[in-house]
């Protein structure tokens, strides 16, 4: 692949991104793959769960349950360590597991505004657009820069979050 030809792909992907990022900075999903992101052995076990390595314990096969529910992420493991210890180990805090409105008691709650598929359709070609430009670099046997890979991660997840809003 040419320079010129990764250099627009680096600079769409960039553009795509910061609308993305704009929109949507601080959010849970952000906490959410940071915290992922920290952990060995990920596995998805169901719609907005998984499955890890514990970090606090040696730990030879997942041990760890992870849950998105509404502003929060939950985790539990199953060798008994608490969930400080886990965050201790990977390097966050309590307040990383809770959506800023949570962790900001002051905060206002947004109100969850209903969207017909039409007015999600938009965000989801935005984001189909990151999925795409990812899957051409992998395919084309470009390694992905670890941002890029975040982004990619957070276009799976949006598309999601849009599929979820559809069939409320």
């Amino acid at each position: 692949m040419t320079d010129k030809k990764i250099a627009a792909r680096a600079g769409k992907l960039e553009a795509a991104s910061k609308s993305f990022s704009d929109c949507h900075s601080n959010n849970i999903e952000s906490k959410l793959n940071t915290f992922l992101n920290r952990l060995d052995g990920v596995k998805t076990n169901g719609s907005f769960k998984w499955l890890a390595k514990c970090p606090a314990h040696n730990d030879r096969s997942p041990s760890l349950a992870i849950k998105l529910v509404d502003d929060r992420i939950l985790i539990h493991c199953f060798a008994g360590c608490s969930v400080q210890a886990v965050l201790d180990a990977i390097g966050l805090d309590m307040v990383d597991l809770f959506s800023e409105r949570i962790a900001n008691p002051g905060a206002s709650k947004p109100k969850a505004p209903r969207f017909s598929p039409y007015e999600l359709f938009p965000l989801l070609i935005q984001e189909a657009v990151i999925l795409a430009l990812a899957f051409d670099a992998v395919v084309s046997g470009d390694a992905l820069a670890d941002t890029d890979k975040q982004r990619a991660i957070q276009a799976f997840n949006a598309v999601l979050r849009l599929n979820s809003e559809v069939k409320q």
